[in-house]
């Protein structure tokens, strides 16, 4: 793929620039954002999609959309109500991106920021590896960031739960993933079993959009083993054909301390996996694979043994 130029790319900033009641942001993190995209890509435009009554004045950005609020969204766990901000996101996310001119975008959150530019050249390397035509549902390769984008749970497989901090790639392909088609009421059952899970935001913000593209609707219940009927081999080659994925310090996105420490590291899907699903590699066997292993190794001799 051709280099593309830094005024080829619209960052649409979505989200708050100060806390909010049940939300804790660092202090002066969105000012850090849009000044970290300004100093990296000095040509790109940035649009800031907000809320209406946040203190924006004086930030840096080009454009600022200000939204009426659409409030928390409620879906339940065996009629336990979770409040949730999904269809703020939504609405902050496809907002900014149906207001994008260029051919390329960046979804990137307010309480992220820029460390580097790596993105674009990983984007440009590998964006147009061949891909199949019957698992090829964007126009073109997005890229995403790894962190959440974990692969497996104990010892089971998991789908569908890709990152949603972070996204690169034709404007186009962004609004698919980030429609106006918000988050309805969701009800969810879980299966019992050693270390049991419901279904995460990752995974039904995921099935929203996938939906669309396959053309009917998809749910899942629990966190593992669950594919929403479409096979097993479905999600590995949906992403090889569709989703590039590494680790946020290897794109030169600090998605800050809040999400350092995050427990699943080595279940996060990344570069080396990447790779091996679209047969451009062997199969990885680093560290972070063989923890991958002993990980899932205990949690299935752990399911057996508690039942």
């Amino acid at each position: 793929m051709n280099k593309i130029a830094d005024h080829d790319i619209t960052f649409v900033v979505q989200g708050p620039v100060q806390a909010g009641d049940g939300r804790t942001q660092i202090s002066n993190i969105t000012s850090e954002c849009l000044s970290s995209i300004r100093s990296y890509f000095p040509s790109s435009t940035i649009i800031l999609s907000t809320w209406k009554g946040q203190p924006h004045q004086g930030l840096d950005y080009d454009q600022v959309i200000e939204l009426d609020d659409p409030g928390s969204n409620i879906i339940y766990h065996d009629g336990q109500p979770q409040t949730l901000n999904n269809n703020r996101q939504m609405v902050s996310s496809h907002c900014g991106l149906k207001a994008v001119t260029t051919q390329y975008a960046v979804k990137i959150r307010s309480d992220n920021k820029l460390i580097g530019r790596q993105f674009v050249d990983l984007y440009c390397k590998y964006a147009d590896i061949p891909r199949q035509e019957q698992y090829s549902f964007f126009k073109q390769r997005t890229l995403t960031s790894s962190t959440f984008f974990i692969s497996s749970h104990h010892g089971r497989p998991v789908y569908f739960h890709k990152s949603d901090l972070f996204d690169f790639g034709l404007t186009e392909d962004l609004l698919t993933i980030w429609s106006s088609n918000c988050i309805k009421e969701l009800s969810f059952t879980l299966k019992p079993g050693y270390k049991a899970r419901y279904t995460t935001t990752e995974q039904f913000l995921t099935l929203n959009w996938l939906s669309k593209l396959i053309g009917k609707p998809l749910k899942i219940n629990n966190l593992t083993g669950e594919d929403a009927g479409l096979g097993t081999d479905f999600w590995p080659q949906f992403i090889a054909n569709n989703i590039i994925v590494d680790a946020p310090e290897k794109l030169g996105l600090d998605v800050t301390e809040r999400f350092y420490k995050r427990g699943n590291l080595a279940l996060e899907y990344d570069l080396a996996d990447w790779l091996y699903l679209n047969n451009q590699s062997g199969k990885p066997r680093d560290k972070k694979r063989i923890y991958r292993r002993y990980k899932n190794l205990t949690g299935t001799l752990l399911r057996k043994l508690k039942g």
